[in-house]
């Protein structure tokens, strides 16, 4: 007899038992409850493997092993020339793809390498911003876009991020190269799916307009050895095992997280996971081949996980000070909608950032549309300038400049200082977000506009990385870039005129900010924690979730539809 409970539906679409108050509490309460749930990430949920559990940290390295496998020539070379790692997924899965693929690339480059990252979002770089309605069930269109992404490569490697493994798009990119796999056993394609799920729990409803479910295609991709098994007394591969052929280059990383916060919010948990996992992956993975030594990828991997728990502690150690900006951005949504003030006159936040942090903001910010049901103008986030790029051109997409296609797409320095700068008034609260290692003086010139102008917004500086140089953990890493020596001098000049001129100072000094040169990962993972709780409290106290459930969810294809059931 078992008093263990078996889980009948989605992990990720069940309710944390940790957040049922999550409404009633106070904005530090709000925090507090973010920081358990986040601590799931490293401590596991019930009986299921998490993390650090010696059966993911075998998957992971296994997965890594076959990827350094592909960038070896038939003469022994280590090159990506002519390599695709491809990073995909729908909705915050897409976007991280988008981010990750970026830096990396810009980390190959440095070392002289060819970049050799791509990403696909559900939708194309529309979506970065605004989902697009059905694109994520479009499985014909997925498997098409894949086809063009990889043509030419002479080798493979795919991630499909799915949180919940629910996401027609990625099953149809699976199955495809699954196929792709079995009619030449001697291609060199690895593939992998990510996800938050025990396999068993994967979406089991046949995907319209195709002739199989998610599940299915999940179980074909798991292999034994190289998947996380969903029972945890089961016996641990022996790690001396290296099967061979096309098992040993197929895996489902799914270590299980736990709920939600935010019930069914995989842009909290499901997000920061997929972060953690991939980036320790290709780090791990960049770190082995360019070191051109043979170092343990297990031991590489671990210590990297061990890292990325200390930014969490590191993070919320600031929880007093987080609550406060909770609050006041939370006083500033629920400004003016009791008296039927039109959105111009009602309060709003705004993120101010550069590089991958400004594209955190607008991330996060652009998530509250479909989260909560905001306005596209409640929530805003702009990057910053750098050099002679603005907006798109700063951030590098595919697609390239996107803000002829509306509003929603102005993220530009100078779309705020035209657009938005003008009209803030007393209720709105504007966020100044900045990397220690890498200050913006940008951020001077737009507090003084703020502070110059007729309102009094409340303003906040955030600074991440409290230390004047990017450090990382893999020191060995050769770095032939003279610029990451940061400029402590500018730092403190920075800091020394901001600080009179705000109202709240958010300070959170980090062990480390980067993994590799141009991968200031742990300063990402440390705001986005910081910005998942800023946008999530402030939706509360507006009124947007019943105990621990959105109740405004945009349902825009079958996974949303069938996530709002499961709140029901």
């Amino acid at each position: 007899f078992s008093r263990v409970s078996p889980i009948m539906t989605s992990v990720t679409e069940t309710s944390n038992e940790l957040t049922n108050d999550l409404d009633v509490v106070s904005p530090l309460g709000i925090v507090r409850l973010l920081r358990q749930c986040d601590a799931q990430l490293f401590a596991g949920w019930r009986e299921h493997p998490g993390i650090f559990d010696a059966i993911t940290i075998s998957v992971l390295s296994s997965f890594v092993s076959a990827c350094k496998d592909l960038f070896t020539t038939e003469g022994g070379e280590i090159s990506t020339k002519d390599v695709k790692i491809v990073l995909s997924g729908a909705g915050t899965s897409g976007r991280l793809a988008f981010l990750l693929a970026g830096s990396f690339n810009k980390a190959l480059e440095e070392q002289g390498h060819s970049p050799c990252f791509s990403y696909l979002i559900a939708g194309g770089d529309k979506a970065l911003i605004v989902g697009i309605e059905g694109a994520e069930d479009d499985v014909e269109g997925a498997a098409v876009e894949l086809k063009n992404t990889i043509h030419g490569a002479r080798a493979v490697a795919y991630v499909g991020i799915t949180c919940g493994l629910s996401a027609p798009y990625v099953a149809s990119q699976l199955a495809y190269l699954l196929d792709a796999q079995e009619r030449d056993s001697n291609v060199r394609i690895v593939v992998a799916a990510l996800g938050f799920n025990p396999v068993h729990l994967a979406r089991g409803v046949r995907v319209e307009g195709w002739d199989r479910s998610v599940r299915d295609v999940i179980e074909r991709t798991a292999t034994p050895g190289h998947t996380i098994s969903p029972d945890p007394k089961a016996p641990l591969p022996s790690s001396s095992s290296s099967p061979q052929g096309v098992a040993a280059r197929r895996f489902v990383i799914n270590p299980i997280v736990g709920p939600e916060p935010l019930t069914g919010s995989s842009r909290m948990k499901g997000g920061s996971a997929t972060k953690i996992l991939l980036e320790t992956a290709f780090a791990t993975l960049i770190h082995n081949i360019m070191q051109k030594k043979d170092e343990s990828i297990p031991s590489i991997v671990t210590r990297l996980l061990q890292h990325y728990e200390s930014i969490s502690r590191a993070t919320y150690m600031q929880a007093e000070v987080l609550a406060q900006l909770v609050n006041r951005a939370g006083t500033s949504l629920k400004a003016g909608i009791t008296h039927g003030a039109n959105q111009e006159e009602r309060g709003h936040v705004y993120y101010l950032a550069a590089d991958t942090l400004g594209l955190l903001g607008f991330v996060d910010a652009s998530e509250t549309v479909p989260t909560f049901g905001a306005a596209l103008t409640e929530m805003r986030g702009f990057v910053m300038d750098s050099g002679d790029r603005s907006g798109w051109h700063v951030l590098g997409n595919r697609e390239g400049d996107l803000s002829a296609l509306g509003p929603a797409y102005h993220i530009a320095q100078g779309d705020f200082v035209n657009e938005y700068l003008p009209h803030l008034n007393d209720h709105d609260t504007v966020i100044a977000i900045l990397e220690g290692a890498r200050p913006h003086p940008h951020l001077v010139t737009l507090v003084d506009l703020i502070r110059k102008g007729k309102a009094h917004p409340f303003i906040a500086l955030v600074t991440v990385g409290d230390t004047p140089a990017p450090s990382s953990p893999l020191v060995s890493l050769p770095s032939n870039n003279n610029n990451h020596d940061g400029d402590s001098s500018l730092l403190k000049q920075i800091r020394d005129h901001l600080t009179p001129l705000v109202d709240a100072t958010l300070t959170v000094s980090l062990p480390y900010t980067h993994l590799l040169p141009h991968v200031p990962a742990f300063t990402e993972l440390s705001l986005k924690y910081i910005l998942n709780a800023i946008s999530t409290g402030a939706f509360v106290q507006q009124g947007k979730v019943f105990q621990n459930r959105m109740i405004d969810l945009g349902i825009t294809n079958n996974k949303l539809y069938y996530r709002a059931i499961n709140i029901i």
